[in-house]
């Protein structure tokens, strides 16, 4: 029905191809590139075809330039566009039957108005508007990056996943490129939307400053889950540190996925549970209208 993930995949593609052709050694202005434009040429070259570019992206390129590592941070984006498409697919596969329900529903209501009467569509109506209110208000507290979402039920478990991976996105393409940890962490602090997390990171970036090492930073101020400062914390120790933000960033990604694929199911178990009612309620409009009409000839 839609092709989630299509737009990151054409960009990786794009990526990749400029990174080949930088890595086999032609010329940048071969390519299409602007050395007069400094640490800004690998960022006006993806823009001219036609890929977009967040302040990490821009923050990762112009540091891969300048570290002479261009056509390896340029793969490196290209990865992450890929494992976002895969994202996002594997997020669409679990909402699409429940969703497709929830569009079934009124259109049935409806469709069958003239012979059911009034009361079932109007009933159907309200239960939408209802749950249309709901999904207005949680949206506007999550564009907010309000931390109150992470006490809710159901929404507070998935965000538990979901808000470190712009985190762990960012530091970990922003440590590949080659900027020193503690210029990455505060520039990945600026990517995190919820509030409470970027609260206790703020906290962090102070105490690294001070010569704190990350995963005791990270593990003093909280914020992050279980399995990533254990995993930040191994690949610290061990020299290893980007290796394991991938992993992490990883890990937080598929974990995500299943939760959003659980949920989902939830979902559609009761959409298909609501369909079901709905049929019963119109086999017996209908049918009630039709006898009722019947009795009186």
């Amino acid at each position: 029905m839609f092709n989630f993930g299509a737009k990151d995949e054409k960009d990786a593609l794009s990526l990749d191809d400029m990174a080949s052709a930088i890595d086999s050694g032609l010329p940048i202005e071969s390519i299409g590139g602007n050395p007069s434009l400094g640490d800004q040429v690998l960022i006006d070259l993806a823009q001219q075809r036609g890929i977009e570019l967040s302040k990490t992206d821009k923050t990762v390129l112009e540091s891969g330039w300048k570290s002479g590592n261009s056509a390896a941070v340029l793969q490196g984006r290209a990865a992450n566009r890929r494992r976002r498409a895969e994202f996002q697919r594997e997020v669409w596969a679990g909402l699409a039957y429940p969703v497709k329900l929830l569009l079934l529903i009124p259109v049935a209501a409806f469709a069958t108005y003239s012979m059911t009467g009034p009361s079932f569509a109007i009933g159907v109506a309200s239960c939408y508007a209802l749950i249309a209110v709901a999904f207005i208000f949680i949206s506007r507290k999550i564009a907010r990056g309000d931390e109150s979402l992470e006490r809710y039920p159901v929404i507070g478990s998935l965000l538990e996943d979901l808000r470190e991976l712009p985190y762990l996105e960012s530091l970990h393409a922003l440590y590949s490129a080659g900027m020193p940890i503690v210029q990455a962490h505060a520039m990945a602090v600026r990517s995190v939307h919820m509030h409470g997390l970027r609260k206790r990171l703020h906290a962090t970036q102070a105490m690294i400053e001070d010569g704190m090492e990350l995963r005791e930073a990270l593990r003093k101020n909280g914020g992050l889950s279980s399995e990533t400062l254990q995993l930040l914390a191994t690949g610290e120790q061990s020299g290893q540190l980007e290796d394991a933000l991938l992993r992490s960033l990883t890990r937080r990604q598929e974990v995500a996925g299943r939760k959003l694929s659980k949920t989902a199911k939830r979902i559609g178990s009761i959409a298909y549970t609501l369909a079901v009612a709905g049929v019963i309620i119109i086999v017996y409009q209908f049918y009630s209208g039709y006898l009722s009409m019947l009795s009186s000839v």
